[in-house]
């Protein structure tokens, strides 16, 4: 094997590749990357046994074949050459030659034969949606999905038709403390598509790849895993295997008091006033009146803040508390100027929403304060 390209052209694929890659390894040929050249192109493979990506860039081949390096290595020596070099791989017997200007490293290989693959899936059920669309449901959602790994089948996003609106695609969260809710249109073909759970890390790696990525992506689903085919990338991941609790049961209904306030200002005055509260409960106390909004933290170590806006709402005395962080990622998801909450009492959830984006919800669970 042996080929050139340019840093750049090689840079990102293998940036997106070796993300995969876990730092420690038991298994010591998952610490690699396989490389595999054709007539005009290269390809690059890493896995980690419930994901793997497979990337391809143009290049220029001397000699076809493949190989297995340290993804990491590789990475981190390409991503320190000079922007613009030309880079030069050549195995050699056992070792493999990188070359780019006057550097050169000799870098170990481990057997080709070795290598897991699991890009095979079962095309059960196929579809193409838009990658702005994919985009849309990712960024809603993500940052709702649960870190708490007792509770597996709440680490990943929920992907599914609802059967109470069945020509919408949706994407749904939850760590317990907070929801998300997204909407597409129903791409044609998904219409029998199974509720899928698809794993954080995919989640997060499926989102690089919509970066740069424009027009349609085909998604393939099978029973225990989902394909995600980019123009020049493959990511097949496996499904966390769990069902996906009803969440409908937690998104409020009765949620009459409704409150209405520029995005912009509520963000930055919660950010203000959170400056002095504890960093485990992070407690924000809303308190609302005719047209007025009190933001108030009472912290017994770091202080006291408080800071009023003005806002549309015009219903009962209300005072509520929430975790000011669970607040800012959510207002982060507002596309439009205003942010709507709506809300029943102080022991209960609140519902929010974008005015600018259908279909996006969010409910975040009250704390005392």
């Amino acid at each position: 094997m042996n080929f050139t390209i340019d840093r750049n052209s090689l840079l990102k694929p293998l940036g997106h590749v070796s993300s995969v890659v876990e730092r420690r390894n038991t298994i010591p040929i998952l610490s690699n990357v396989l490389i595999e050249t054709n007539s005009s192109k290269v390809s690059f493979t890493a896995t980690d046994m419930d994901m793997d990506i497979v990337e391809e860039t143009s290049c220029i081949v001397s000699s076809q074949g493949k190989v297995t390096l340290s993804a990491h290595t590789l990475y981190d020596i390409v991503r320190k050459l000079p922007d613009g070099s030309e880079v030069k791989i050549e195995l050699k017997e056992l070792n493999v030659e990188i070359s780019a200007g006057n550097s050169k490293f000799i870098l170990p290989t481990l057997p080709v034969d070795d290598y897991p693959i699991m890009t095979n899936i079962d095309k059960d059920h196929e579809f193409s949606l838009q990658s702005i669309d994919l985009t849309n449901l990712i960024d809603n959602t993500k940052f709702a999905i649960s870190l708490e790994e007792t509770r597996y089948y709440l680490n990943g996003i929920f992907l599914h038709v609802p059967n109470s609106n069945n020509n919408k695609l949706r994407a749904v969260a939850t760590d317990g403390h907070r929801l998300a809710q997204a909407e597409i249109p129903l791409p044609e073909g998904a219409s029998d598509m199974p509720g899928i759970i698809l794993p954080r890390k995919a989640v997060g790696e499926i989102r690089k790849l919509t970066d740069g990525t424009d027009g349609k992506i085909k998604v393939i689903i099978s029973n225990t895993k989902a394909q995600f085919v980019f123009p020049n990338s493959i990511l097949t991941t496996k499904l966390i295997d769990g069902s996906f609790p009803d969440y409908q049961r937690v998104i409020p209904r009765e949620n009459l008091n409704k409150l209405v306030v520029s995005n912009q200002d509520f963000s930055k005055a919660i950010d203000r006033v959170s400056t002095v509260s504890m960093e485990k409960s992070r407690a924000v106390k809303l308190s609302l009146s005719n047209n007025l909004l009190s933001l108030n933290v009472n912290s017994h170590d770091l202080g006291i803040a408080s800071e009023d806006l003005e806002i549309d709402y015009n219903y009962d005395i209300l005072e509520i508390g929430f975790n000011s962080k669970y607040l800012l990622d959510i207002a982060s998801q507002i596309q439009g100027e205003e942010i709507e909450i709506l809300l029943s009492d102080s022991a209960s959830p609140a519902l929010i929403t974008d005015p600018d984006q259908e279909g996006v919800i969010f409910v975040l669970m009250p704390m005392r304060v």
